[in-house]
Formats: C-alpha cells, sequence, structure tokens
C-alpha cells in the first residue's frame, strides 16, 4: 500500500532546508514551528518572519511566571520549580499545535 506524503513533511524532510542539519529554513512552508528531523522535539522555521516574535514570545512565557513568583515572595525552590515547569509545559503544547500542518 502506497502512503502519501504531505507537500509540508517533503519540504520538512528536505536537506536542502536544513542549514549546517540543525537550522530550519524553509520560506515556502508558512508553519513558524516545524517537528525536528530527530523523533523528538521541535524547532524553529527562521525563513518565517514572525518567528522571531515567536521566540521571544516563548522566552517571555518561560521567564514570566517564575518572575512574577519571585518578585512576589515566593522563593520557594519547589514553587518556583513547578511554575517554571507548567511555563514549559503550556509551551510545549503551543509548539505541538503550530507545528500542525495548515489546513486550508
Amino acid at each position: 500500500m502506497e502512503q502519501l506524503v504531505s507537500k509540508y513533511e517533503v519540504m520538512r524532510i528536505n536537506p536542502a532546508n536544513w542549514k549546517f542539519g540543525i537550522v530550519y529554513y524553509c520560506a515556502e512552508d508558512p508553519r513558524i514551528i516545524v517537528r525536528q528531523l530527530l523523533p523528538v522535539g521541535w524547532t524553529w522555521n527562521f525563513a518565517h518572519p514572525k518567528a522571531y516574535l515567536a521566540i521571544l514570545t516563548a522566552v517571555f512565557v518561560f521567564l514570566a511566571p517564575a518572575t512574577a513568583a519571585w518578585l512576589q515572595g515566593l522563593r520557594s525552590v519547589f514553587v518556583l520549580g513547578i511554575v517554571t515547569l507548567l511555563a514549559l509545559v503550556v509551551i510545549m503544547f503551543v509548539a505541538n499545535r503550530m507545528s500542525r500542518e495548515p489546513e486550508f
């Protein structure tokens, strides 16, 4: 049985779209985040103009909750760890949603 591969998957696995084998750069791909070539994880599409704004947003979402907790006087390593872990889970959820193929 022949398996169909989408045009986005063809773009993702094309070695010409990977600079130095680790940086994804494909202007034709509308996704900001794509799955890595490795079995797990995501990477940014550095050819997408909104990728840089998304990177800054992800850094803010990761750092802001722990910083806010610290400024509120919550200095417990456990509390800061939980807050940081929750921020990381949110980032991973959003990355997973954004890396899916566009629906037109």
